[in-house]
């Protein structure tokens, strides 16, 4: 039997299913419309600049999404470019100052200045890419050659290498022979997300907790474990706060653990 959760990722999260929505949302204050819609016009050109994509993907550590997607976009204000062999010419000392201005752009703009030089010069350098990002994800390859490719970036770690194939699968409509490789990419919201669904046990250990959601959607799905990873990170962010969640607005209220478990707490009181 399938359990709700992926009936309603399967629903809402399939092929090509946010072609037509922002990587940069809609809660993000930091920037007027029209930096958000340019951001948005870079990282969406990904047959001219797949590169946005990969350099985002790498900014996205420690940090709101908003702000990690919007970098590429800053990146090219500052140069008045954003041509691979352009971002080429630029220094590391270069970078870490445009990510240290006058406002930072990271809460680790060295690090992550220097994460974003390696990962151009990788691009330019490698035999293979030869300064086509898209060369990553190119003919349909198996998931698990496109989570390695990303590995192989300094800064890339588990959680932005499964991320990446699951972004390009629906907001891009990229295909793979085979997703069984794509893994939930577990963050505060996504364990958050399936401890009060009853699907993974509390545990003080933070590495514990990933690992439970990991081997979790892998049981939920072996096909496709990350198809719920959107969705439970949206759901995390938007309905299941830490302390005042919207139960009565979440879209898993009927087969939430923490809603069964409230409800027979009432049924309990009124015997």
């Amino acid at each position: 039997m399938v359990h709700p959760l992926i009936q309603l990722a399967k629903e809402q999260y399939y092929l090509g299913s946010h072609l037509t929505h922002s990587l940069l949302t809609s809660r993000t204050n930091a920037h007027d419309n029209e930096f958000k819609t340019e951001a948005d016009r870079l990282l969406n050109n990904i047959d001219e600049f797949p590169h946005a994509f990969v350099l985002a993907c790498l900014m996205d550590t420690s940090v709101d999404a908003d702000v990690a997607w919007a970098i590429p976009y800053k990146v090219k204000q500052a140069l008045g470019s954003f041509e691979i062999n352009d971002l080429y010419k630029v220094s590391r000392d270069e970078y870490i100052d445009m990510f240290n201005g006058e406002k930072k752009w990271h809460r680790y703009p060295a690090r992550n200045a220097g994460f974003f030089f390696e990962a151009v010069q990788k691009i330019v350098e490698n035999t293979f890419l030869n300064r086509d990002a898209s060369r990553i994800w190119a003919g349909k390859p198996d998931a698990q050659d496109v989570i390695l490719r990303f590995l192989d970036f300094k800064g890339c770690g588990f959680k932005i290498a499964n991320m990446a194939p699951n972004l390009l699968y629906r907001y891009y409509g990229v295909e793979f022979s085979d997703y069984s490789s794509i893994d939930i990419a577990p963050d505060i919201h996504t364990i958050r997300v399936f401890q009060r669904l009853g699907l993974t046990p509390y545990a003080e250990d933070h590495e514990a907790t990933r690992i439970y959601t990991i081997c979790a959607a892998r049981d939920l799905n072996p096909d496709f474990p990350g198809i719920v990873d959107g969705l439970c990170w949206e759901v995390g962010r938007n309905y299941c706060n830490p302390r005042s969640p919207k139960c009565n607005e979440c879209p898993f209220t009927d087969f939430c653990r923490k809603q069964v478990v409230r409800k027979q707490n009432i049924w309990d009181k009124q015997d």
